[in-house]
């Protein structure tokens, strides 16, 4: 019996939890129901403002209806213009804000929220643009934005390209009186479209205000421009024509913004931006065209211009050294027991110095990778820098010169200012010796150059010695910049000298050189000073503006400096580098 008495229970239970579980996918499906339905009702409310604005602008320029297309979403109106306004099914939209438009004193159109002036800046915001006056252009009307604030349910209203928005007090969800639930109502700001008028298009909007759309008839200019964009965009100097259709167009006037100019012949609209040159002109503006038929009807087409050029924008790439940004496909360091290589960190040396890794062998003056199997680095999939090693002093050896990863940082360069801490970034900020956050930025990895040439006769590193970052799939690009800063080695010479240099002195001075390869086999060279007694030596990642270099398909770096002790410069020829940007062509725009 008390065996049974359990089964029954876990039963129970078991039912329960499968009918708790079937609610939830219910209200999460109700949620994602409601969800959508708000962003419908969003969507068509703007749709909806947008369609206010263009019927106003047409009944401030005499524009008339050509035809009026019914959809199963409302209505699509044709103007004579050549624009059109589409328009939802009207419906009484209860918990949508009313926003219409009314006409003032002065004949413009201006926004309404609820029965009130919309108001910004302390000004009314008119719906329509105003006509230009002596050659000058008219002022664009301006078509709000709203949106339902997720966390208040509240719709919202901008008038500055949804920069700020302010409360409409109209809260978008209801409480459905049966059972709880959230509702939506309200799809639309029309209360009815009337199309049964034989000379007019008859809107009455949510507030009762009527708007009365005259269609076109004989007596009315006809003045299309043919495939006319939203905005035409010109480049400087430069002329387009425009297809036109005219039909009882006895005049026309045309106004133009500064500095360009239009003519109307033959059917064709001919416009001319600007000359880039020129000391003065409206690089946007509107053309206006005023036509008039016999009968005295007047109507305005307008066209949106802009003067520009089209220019390439430019996609930065960065090289990181980060682990989480690594897209090099795996592989292995042959010399170093096959070691896999699947992330930045895995290249950093365990020892600064005399590590296996960095081609050292058991005595850490020899060097022992004598083939290609050496260390090397790229950045695969993203900037396409690539290093290794360069044959130097009969192997691939760090000693001979390189770049190697490293996450080393200290900020007491009189403990670590040695030789075997010579991976170590001085960082002003660390707390002794860290593997972490030495970077630029706090970033954990950086590269760290080591190699120079100095034509003192005593160093056999010759420039085409020197460690150099290329681009492995051969296309010459700008590398736009990297952070550079001293490592620990540098610092303490710089500062306090040791047995092999002197340190720094009037006059004395350390610069790096960057020489860039070009793809005709042409070098460049610019360079950096990062320690004199005049200006200081350099104790936090600085930028490196690189762009001098121009296009080029490899970059090598050298150390220079005065300070000599008998066999040639006595600096430790190192420095640190991080986030390395690389130029990429990015889309065409028009600017």
């Amino acid at each position: 019996m008390k065996k049974l008495f359990t089964f029954l229970m876990v039963a129970l239970v078991a039912f329960a939890l499968i009918g708790c579980r079937g609610r939830i996918w219910d209200e999460l499906d109700e949620l994602d129901s409601r969800v959508t339905a708000l962003e419908e009702v969003v969507k068509k409310t703007n749709d909806d403002i947008a369609a206010i604005q263009t019927i106003v602008n047409a009944l401030q320029n005499n524009v008339y209806v050509l035809s009026v297309e019914t959809t199963p979403e409302g209505y699509i109106i044709n103007f004579s213009d050549g624009t059109s306004a589409t328009i939802s099914n009207g419906s009484d939209g209860a918990n949508v804000p009313i926003i219409s438009v009314k006409q003032d004193t002065d004949g413009n159109y201006y926004w309404t929220l609820n029965g009130e002036w919309l108001i910004a800046d302390g000004k009314k915001v008119r719906a329509n643009g105003q006509d230009g006056q002596n050659g000058q252009d008219g002022q664009n009307g301006v078509a709000p934005q709203v949106r339902i604030n997720e966390d208040t349910k509240e719709w919202e209203i901008s008038t500055d390209g949804g920069v700020t928005w302010i409360p409409t007090g109209v809260i978008a969800e209801g409480q459905d009186g049966e059972n709880g639930s959230i509702i939506v109502e309200g799809e639309s700001i029309f209360q009815s479209v009337d199309v049964s008028n034989e000379d007019y298009v008859i809107l009455t909007l949510a507030d009762g205000t009527v708007l009365k759309l005259p269609y076109y008839d004989d007596s009315a200019p006809l003045f299309i421009i043919v495939d006319a964009p939203q905005l035409a965009q010109i480049e400087y100097g430069m002329t387009v024509q425009y297809t036109v259709e005219t039909e009882n167009v006895m005049e026309h006037l045309i106004n133009v913004p500064e500095g360009w100019h239009a003519s109307y012949n033959a059917n064709t609209l001919s416009v001319t931006a600007p000359a880039k040159e020129l000391c003065h002109f409206d690089k946007e503006g509107i053309i206006a065209v005023t036509v008039v038929s016999d009968a005295g009807k007047m109507s305005i087409v307008k066209l949106n211009v802009m003067a520009g050029e089209w220019v390439e924008e430019v996609e930065l790439r960065t090289l990181t050294f980060e682990d989480n940004d690594a897209q090099f496909a795996p592989y292995e360091l042959e010399y170093f027991n096959n070691k896999q290589i699947n992330s930045w960190s895995d290249l950093i040396a365990e020892d600064q110095y005399g590590d296996y890794i960095l081609g050292y062998g058991a005595w850490m003056g020899d060097c022992v990778p004598t083939d290609e199997s050496h260390y090397s680095w790229y950045d695969e999939n993203n900037t396409f820098l690539a290093h290794s090693f360069p044959y130097n002093y009969d192997s691939y050896c760090f000693a001979g010169g390189g770049h190697a990863i490293s996450n080393y940082a200290s900020n007491n360069y009189a403990e670590h200012g040695d030789y075997t801490h010579q991976l170590t970034v001085y960082d002003k900020d660390a707390n002794g010796l860290v593997r972490q956050g030495g970077g630029h930025n706090g970033s954990n990895n950086f590269a760290v150059h080591y190699g120079y040439c100095d034509n003192s006769g005593w160093n056999q590193t010759t420039e085409d010695d020197l460690p150099a970052i290329y681009f492995k799939d051969d296309v010459a690009r700008v590398i736009d910049h990297l952070y550079v800063c001293l490592t620990t080695y540098e610092y303490y010479c710089l500062y306090e000298g040791n047995g092999l240099t002197a340190p720094l002195g009037d006059g004395d001075y350390v610069i790096i050189e960057a020489i860039g390869y070009k793809e005709d086999g042409s070098t460049i060279k610019i360079s950096k000073r990062v320690a004199d007694l005049q200006s200081g030596v350099i104790d936090d990642w600085t930028k490196w503006d690189l762009t001098e270099l121009g296009e080029v398909t490899m970059v090598r770096f050298n150390i220079i400096g005065t300070n000599d002790n008998g066999y040639g410069f006595s600096q430790p020829a190192y420095f640190a580098y991080d986030d390395v940007a690389v130029q990429f062509a990015g889309e065409m725009v028009f600017r």
